[in-house]
């Protein structure tokens, strides 16, 4: 896959693997606990990203790892049902395409008010602004 990002190399989109997993996880019906999912150490490209009704998704890695938003600008890259749980952890690191600072955990995620986010402080979360050719 070509990277639209100028100045970055072509990255693996892991989206389909991702939701692959989750969706995977909720068929088995073992949404009562977090679904662990650990990224291996690299530089990843990212669409919308969807956490089924009540399952819970934890995404971690033990070494760095860059997730490149490749969706299209200010729309979610992250998008929760009812009764949903994502948790990001340590050593990821997200690249959001916005300009927009204020309303960057607004765009980025879609939870309703029955979902929960938790996204702690070592999560880096980078903004960069790209217009996409149509």
């Amino acid at each position: 896959m070509e990277s639209g990002v100028t100045g970055l190399p072509p990255m693996d989109d892991i989206t389909q693997s991702l939701q692959q997993k989750i969706l995977d996880d909720a068929k088995s019906g073992t949404s009562d606990r977090l679904l662990s999912i650990e990224i291996p150490k690299g530089d990843y490209a990212i669409q919308m990203l969807t956490v089924p009704k009540s399952v819970g998704v934890l995404l971690f890695s033990k070494d760095r790892v860059r997730l490149l938003y490749a969706g299209k600008r200010n729309r979610p890259m992250f998008v929760l049902e009812e009764n949903s749980t994502l948790v990001l952890r340590e050593k990821i690191e997200i690249y959001y395409n916005t300009n927009n600072v204020q309303e960057v955990s607004n765009l980025m995620v879609r939870v309703p008010k029955s979902g929960r986010v938790d996204i702690p402080k070592e999560v880096k979360i980078s903004l960069f602004s790209l217009k996409q050719e149509q």
